[in-house]
């Protein structure tokens, strides 16, 4: 009784009532509003990461047949050992607290991911770090052996693009200091993976025969060839639907005025720069721009639908959809001249991947600079925009590439950069997975003049195991997806 009698009993006004119970609606909405944005993000991730389902089916079809499971194993680890990067050390030095130049702390093997509500951010952004590292892997396909891509692709997620996106995405990166935009990757991501493919398609060299030393076997181009243009084809349209995430959702969020209009203008923008990209690609084969060939080529349409893409990532969500559209239908000519001159310094790049990511990624931080609404009626603000974008295409090349450079000089000279030459020859499905991703009765050549109609004319069937099947250096070098259905 006593403490009934002692017992503080508080009354509220009227307007003392309304005021709380407007504070706790308030609460309760940007609670939600944080777990719609949560929501969004993550969502926006995963169709992100459905990209290298597109990259996989783009390379293998792509490659020759014989590396075609390792093609789809590469991409598959871009993720999960990108991931194990990302978590250990990858997001804290892109997004922690530190310095202009990297974060330090405090997410070292995901610490205060849950204090602070970073899981959705973690998980969309780990989604554009793995893109960067898969680049590399398409460029150098068919010659890095399996140790030293484990490698190279841990650190590219870890290390290398964690640190420009700190530069360029975090409030105390200098970049972003500076003025530079890039609002959804075509520098930070694109033009981050291609310098990295650049630097190491020139350490590692061509393919074996693709451009022959002194006393190697000179082949034709046609050794080449994709060896599957439905799969690459496939391939291509999974990553111009994941492309509209991509750009969508580096918005972050989806609760505040306006992020709906602003979502889709951005996702109308990037598929008006595929359009128009595409369209450039069609042009530049067919008036001979690209291998002195006049041609309606698909594989040169697929390459220039992604280099719109590409380019508009910079400043889709400020650029006007006739911009877009533009910049992408421009990107033909750049694209057609970036292979002459990568044909010319015989660099070997199989799928074309640097003239799209690195050539994409640098016409797009240059053109959408003067060309956003902001910049069109302001000269002065265009020639600021297109300065600090130079700056930063500048500082993101020589970053990436020194990176790579250090990284592939050490795997170079450990001996474990490339496989064997006769390893090579065989291809990575046989040599390192014994995992052909297609099963042939035989691909030994003999003197045999008859065929078992699954095996090339002059195999005998079913006698030679995976090491010994190949015979002549020439033979060697031929797909055998190829060589068996040339001949039904």
């Amino acid at each position: 009784m006593d403490l009934v009698a002692n017992a503080s009993i508080t009354v509220f006004s009227p307007n003392q009532y309304a005021l709380n119970e407007t504070l706790m609606l308030k609460a309760r909405v940007e609670e939600f509003a944080a777990q719609v944005d949560a929501f969004f993000t993550s969502i926006m991730g995963i169709i992100v990461i459905i990209l290298h389902l597109g990259f996989g089916y783009l390379e293998a079809g792509s490659v020759r047949s014989k590396n075609a499971t390792s093609v789809m194993m590469k991409n598959m680890l871009d993720l999960f050992l990108g991931a194990f990067g990302y978590w250990i050390v990858g997001y804290t030095l892109a997004y922690g607290r530190g310095s202009s130049f990297l974060g330090m702390y405090p997410y070292i093997a995901g610490q205060r991911l849950t204090q602070e509500f970073q899981y959705s951010n973690w998980f969309i952004q780990f989604s554009y770090a793995a893109t960067a590292s898969s680049i590399i892997s398409g460029v150098i396909v068919e010659r890095c052996s399996f140790v030293a891509y484990l490698i190279y692709s841990f650190l590219t997620t870890a290390v290398t693009y964690p640190i420009v996106s700190h530069w360029a995405w975090t409030s105390e990166g200098w970049l972003n200091v500076l003025g530079f935009k890039d609002f959804a990757g075509s520098g930070v991501v694109h033009m981050c993976g291609g310098a990295c493919a650049i630097m190491a398609c020139v350490i590692i060299g061509p393919r074996y025969g693709k451009y022959p030393r002194k006393g190697e076997p000179a082949l034709d181009s046609s050794e080449f060839e994709s060896h599957n243009i439905p799969v690459l084809g496939l391939g291509a349209m999974i990553l111009f639907v994941g492309f509209l995430a991509f750009n969508g959702g580096a918005v972050l969020h989806i609760s505040k005025t306006g992020d709906g209009e602003l979502v889709a203008k951005i996702i109308i923008n990037t598929i008006l720069s595929g359009a128009g990209g595409a369209m450039g690609g069609l042009i530049a084969a067919r008036v001979g721009l690209i291998g002195g060939k006049r041609w309606w080529s698909y594989l040169h349409a697929v390459n220039g639908g992604l280099f719109g893409m590409v380019s508009v990532c910079a400043n889709c969500d400020t650029v006007d959809i006739w911009a877009a559209w533009l910049i992408a239908l421009c990107g033909g000519p750049i694209y057609s001249v970036i292979i002459k001159i990568l044909e010319k310094l015989e660099i070997d790049d199989p799928l074309n991947a640097i003239a799209v990511h690195f050539g994409g990624g640098l016409w797009g931080l240059l053109a959408s600079s003067v060309l956003r609404d902001d910049a069109l009626s302001d000269k002065i603000k265009a020639g600021q925009f297109l300065a600090y974008n130079c700056i930063g295409a500048l500082a993101i090349t020589a970053w990436s590439m020194a990176m790579t450079a250090v990284i592939f000089m050490f795997l170079k000279y450990t001996g474990i950069l490339r496989p064997s030459e006769d390893e090579e020859i065989l291809g990575m499905d046989l040599a390192t997975h014994e995992e052909p991703a297609y099963r042939f009765k035989s691909l030994d050549f003999s003197t045999s003049s008859e065929g078992d109609g699954c095996s090339p004319p002059g195999s005998i069937s079913g006698q030679e195991g995976p090491s010994t099947r190949h015979k002549s250096s020439q033979a060697n070098l031929t797909d055998p997806f190829l060589t068996s259905t040339r001949q039904v």
